[in-house]
């Protein structure tokens, strides 16, 4: 019951990540270079910023990097603010699919746990 819950909190999670990408371009138009990419680090996904052009550096990078930094300098200031704003939705949506994957895992360590237990003849 309990890691369903958790398993729909986490699509929910990965959604709004695909809608705050997909919103960058009715945002900020065709020619925005940035993109938010999910990248994971070999248990949970986390979401950071790439240039979309492989002529840019094409690391996953925070919004503070340097290379973003640049490349923002020539944007309205209010947009700035904006992508700062996602930029913060980002920091905590990766934090909670952290956690997340460590319920799952306690989970999964608990049925185990009450497979051996149940198997165990007394």
């Amino acid at each position: 019951m309990y890691r369903k819950d958790i398993e729909r909190f986490r699509d929910q999670l990965e959604a709004r990540a695909a809608e705050l990408r997909d919103d960058l371009i009715s945002n900020f138009g065709e020619d925005f270079e940035l993109t938010i990419a999910g990248r994971s680090d070999g248990t949970t996904t986390k979401y950071f910023w790439r240039f979309r052009s492989s002529k840019r550096d094409r690391k996953y990078v925070r919004l503070h990097a340097k290379t973003v930094t640049d490349y923002l300098k020539v944007f309205d200031p209010n947009q700035v603010l904006h992508l700062k704003d996602i930029e913060e939705e980002l920091i905590y949506l990766n934090a909670n699919l952290r956690l997340l994957k460590g319920f799952i895992d306690a989970i999964e360590q608990s049925e185990s746990e009450l497979v051996d237990l149940r198997a165990a003849e007394f």
